[in-house]
């Protein structure tokens, strides 16, 4: 009864250590979107928590205006190595007509995945001109 109880105990510690995991498993994929929907919603803070760098454009401490959410859009994501990718985020936004593109570079961290830049990645197509595109979601999906 006891080797029973013990096995319960520990399947439920791991599948909690599992489900608590830190957001830097989630990977870099993740933070293009949430970028997009953080400039969309003009979440200052949560564009400043996503930047590597403290950008002095952006109040750390302001929140959302709306909850506007962009539902399509296509990810196509440049590997470069493990710790850096490149994410061109083409959407279409949720209240204006017309598609929107947006351009970064995602680098490991200490403190997670980062984007590098608060504006466009300066010579985005040379940068990643020798790199392999993966689309990782289609627009319309």
């Amino acid at each position: 009864m006891k080797r029973r109880l013990l096995i319960v105990v520990f399947l439920a510690m791991v599948l909690i250590a599992a489900a608590c995991g830190n957001k830097d498993s989630e990977g870099p994929s993740n933070l293009p979107v949430e970028w997009v929907n953080a400039h969309i919603q003009k979440d200052q803070g949560k564009m400043a928590e996503l930047l590597d760098q403290e950008e002095t454009a952006l109040d750390p401490e302001d929140k959302a205006d709306n909850n506007l959410e962009v539902k399509n859009y296509k990810l196509t994501e440049w590997k470069a190595s493990d710790k850096r990718y490149f994410y061109e985020v083409v959407y279409e936004h949720p209240k204006k007509k017309g598609l929107k593109t947006e351009e970064m570079e995602v680098i490991k961290t200490k403190d997670g995945w980062k984007r590098t830049e608060y504006g466009s990645v300066y010579n985005f197509k040379q940068l990643v001109a020798d790199l392999e595109p993966e689309v990782l979601k289609e627009l319309h999906d």
